[in-house]
């Protein structure tokens, strides 16, 4: 299976780049345009470029992109420089600041530990202890599945630790959509492992073991990361669940068959790896190492909706906003009574109608229907 990997994924073909003030509606987007710090499609290949997004490229501070012409010039070379090698400094603020976490602190704290340490351990070829992670997996996995209701508030900005905070976000990610789908904890364990360790690669992009360091370029280096990830903790042998390696190996797979590596489509995908690229994109693109680079969670949501049956699983995606609703969490919104809340979290009703605070008061929107959300605060 893992044989079928080649390199003919990741080569690029020559377009033209053009500076965003220099851009006209209507032309065409030439290649996929990615985050800056993620493998997460921001605007497809095909895509006609109108006001709206050349608005949100803008606050994202996206300069140049590439567009097709009749005549194609020879395109430069994309390049992305993440350090994933810094160290955990401090715990930082929530997403929502005033609000509580998703999860406990001192479970945080032992979860980023315990990463820290086997990804560490990794990097330089210790033989790895797992006991220490397996347990915190299953605390973690133990308290999502006693939570009523789903507080998406995780630990942001990450100007430090950025892999091992995004891999315990998308672990808690995962999870909430897992419990939402009624998933035995024989299923939530390994789900949660896997989501923890799905960016392991992006450790060893310099590693002439796993990359060929004189002919690929960052770009090149970085697309291999779920093939090299797979390899990386195979050969470590401490994770002998093959759903886990599998999920690892196919995060960026995507739902219409035009994902890496493999190319799988539809329900060929890894099942955990569906969920996990869900909560991938919703944590990388919410979260990035500058505040004018992310998105909203509203807006983050719509981006995610917006490719349901493309890039996602539109189950898993349906099941994901019965977790966060159209309105996540810490999203600034208008009410009808001329007030601005903040949303709490969904209300379990509708995805249209959440709990939201409002002077230091909650309001249900679906128990007070006589106030509803009119538009989206700035």
């Amino acid at each position: 299976k893992f044989r079928k990997i080649t390199n003919s994924w990741w080569m690029s073909m020559a377009v033209e780049w053009k500076p965003i003030e220099n851009l006209k509606e209507g032309e065409i987007l030439a290649e996929d345009l990615y985050d800056r710090t993620s493998f997460n499609i921001l605007l497809s290949k095909g895509t006609k470029i109108n006001g709206e997004i050349l608005s949100i490229l803008k606050s994202r501070e996206i300069l140049w992109l590439p567009i097709e012409t009749k005549e194609t010039t020879q395109m430069e070379k994309i390049r992305t420089s993440i350090d994933f090698d810094q160290e955990i400094i401090k715990m930082d603020e929530p997403m929502a600041v005033g609000l509580k976490f998703s999860i406990e602190e001192q479970v945080y704290r032992t979860f980023i530990d315990s990463f820290e340490k086997i990804s560490k351990d990794l990097k330089i070829g210790e033989k790895i202890d797992s006991a220490p992670i397996e347990r915190t997996v299953g605390q973690l996995v133990d308290e999502m599945m006693t939570q009523k209701e789903f507080v998406v508030n995780l630990f942001r900005k990450h100007s430090s630790g950025y892999l091992y905070k995004h891999g315990i976000n998308t672990a808690i990610l995962s999870l909430m959509i897992g419990v939402t789908l009624s998933m035995s904890r024989y299923h939530l364990v390994p789900l949660a492992q896997a989501a923890v360790f799905h960016d392991i690669g992006l450790m060893f992009l310099n590693d002439p073991e796993y990359v060929d360091i004189g002919k690929s370029s960052e770009r090149e280096k970085l697309l291999q990361h779920t093939a090299i990830g797979y390899k990386v903790l195979a050969s470590a042998d401490f994770i002998s669940n093959e759903e886990v390696l599998d999920a690892v190996l196919e995060h960026h797979e995507k739902y219409d068959g035009t994902g890496i590596p493999l190319e799988k489509s539809s329900n060929n995908i890894n099942f955990y790896a569906r969920i996990i690229q869900i909560a991938d994109a919703y944590d990388s693109l919410t979260s990035t190492t500058s505040e004018a680079l992310k998105m909203s969670p509203y807006q983050t949501i719509k981006w995610i909706l917006s490719r349901a049956g493309k890039d996602y699983d539109p189950y898993v995606v349906n099941n994901f906003l019965r977790v966060v609703g159209m309105y996540p969490t810490g999203t600034k919104v208008k009410l009808s009574n001329g007030k601005i809340g903040i949303v709490l979290r969904s209300s379990g009703i509708g995805l249209l109608i959440p709990v939201v605070i409002i002077d230091d008061h909650l309001l249900d929107l679906s128990k007070d229907k006589s106030i509803w959300i009119e538009a989206v605060a700035d």
